[in-house]
């Protein structure tokens, strides 16, 4: 489609809902959308994954992109700004950064 002819890009961020009925719930859909990220991004280029689910936690994005697109490799987790604060981290909005590093299988 659209997206990827005019790609591939030096960034791409990724902020679905955590859930929109029949349309994209984030325990089954998220990993199609990290496939689809090789094929996106430039090497070296940089992916930030969004996900405002309070009942998924980073475990489950960095395992999402394991298995997905290994080729992005986790970078950090950007601190959410103080509106955004929360006593409980993990239940709160999560934004992490992969950088897509392509192994030379060539």
């Amino acid at each position: 489609g659209k997206l990827k002819r005019l790609g591939p890009y030096d960034c791409v961020v990724v902020d679905p809902p955590s859930y929109q009925k029949r349309s994209f719930v984030a325990e089954k859909d998220y990993v199609k959308v990290i496939r689809r990220m090789p094929s996106l991004l430039v090497p070296n280029g940089w992916a930030l994954l969004c996900l405002n689910a309070p009942e998924l936690d980073t475990d489950f994005l960095n395992e999402q992109v394991k298995y997905g697109a290994p080729d992005l490799c986790f970078v950090k987790r950007l601190e959410n700004p103080p509106t955004f604060a929360s006593a409980f981290p993990e239940r709160a909005l999560k934004v992490l950064v992969f950088q897509y590093r392509p192994s030379s299988d060539d």
